[in-house]
């Protein structure tokens, strides 16, 4: 998963991705996101990976 932020300007700034490989369960992440040019909206984009090859992904704002 990672954080998606959109800026006032419009352009969206997409975060490093953060990766569970130790299978079916709970994980937490903590983070924080500050940008210059400000945050208008946050969002999260969800995957699953074969490797290094993303197999399909879902974005929710």
């Amino acid at each position: 998963m990672r954080l998606l932020t959109e800026r006032a300007d419009g352009s969206i700034h997409y975060w490093p991705w953060r990766k569970n490989t130790s299978g079916v369960g709970t994980i937490t992440f903590d983070t924080t996101a500050e940008d210059d040019r400000g945050i208008f909206e946050a969002g999260v984009e969800v995957a699953r990976f074969e490797k290094d090859k993303k197999l399909n992904s879902c974005i929710d704002w």
